[in-house]
């Protein structure tokens, strides 16, 4: 969940990777594709960052639309928690970017470009675990954390737990291939891995929401 105000720098952040990524793709003799010594990339995975950024910080913004004033208290907690979130990671994912685009141009950068990649997202990736870790700690609202639909007592709590786990999962999956993934891999697979993991949780989590509020409805209408 995350505030106005955190919205607004967010949707600042986002058109700077739009324009940087359609700057590059119109720069490129191959509009189609990105050149790394030799090796190719499909251009459109520069789309991709600010695509992602929008995502996550549009559910995170949704999920805290319809929020009352009686509700203050335990929402603090919870903006605190989606600024921090949101801003790390539209902060890492620009700076992602950016080294990919600085790869493909062959600037003249006086750092390693493929370890700066792998330095970037394992520090996203330990940002993000640490807030996946916190989040069923934070006090539980109805409605906030299920896509926007009531999930009831049970369900509820049980959205956040599985949504939780399966952020860890995966947060420890992408800092062991940073770790473990040989030179050669260089950054475009972790570069991967962060943009489609993130569409898809992203995805499901709302997917998931909506179906435990579906039943969570139907539920109390059979017991009416």
């Amino acid at each position: 969940m995350i505030d106005r105000k955190t919205l607004l720098v967010c949707t600042a952040l986002i058109p700077v990777m739009l324009a940087a990524a359609v700057g590059r793709i119109a720069t490129l003799d191959d509009w189609t594709t990105l050149a790394d010594n030799g090796r190719t990339l499909p251009s459109l995975l520069l789309l991709l960052f600010p695509a992602c950024s929008a995502l996550v910080v549009g559910s995170l913004f949704y999920v805290s639309a319809g929020r009352t004033s009686a509700d203050v208290a335990k929402l603090r907690p919870w903006h605190k928690w989606g600024k921090r979130l949101s801003l790390s990671y539209c902060g890492g994912m620009l700076l992602l970017q950016a080294v990919l685009i600085a790869a493909s141009a062959k600037l003249g950068v006086p750092f390693h470009l493929s370890a700066t990649s792998r330095i970037l997202s394992l520090a996203l990736a330990i940002v993000g675990l640490l807030a996946v870790n916190q989040m069923p700690k934070l006090p539980y609202l109805e409605r906030a954390c299920g896509a926007g639909l009531e999930l009831g007592p049970i369900y509820g709590p049980r959205y956040v737990r599985t949504v939780s786990r399966m952020l860890v999962v995966f947060m420890l999956a992408l800092i062991a291939h940073s770790l473990a993934a040989p030179a050669w891999m260089g950054w475009r697979s972790t570069v991967v891995v962060v943009l489609v993991a993130t569409a898809g949780l992203t995805v499901w989590s709302i997917a998931w929401g909506r179906h435990l509020g579906r039943k969570w409805n139907l539920e109390q209408n059979v017991n009416s």
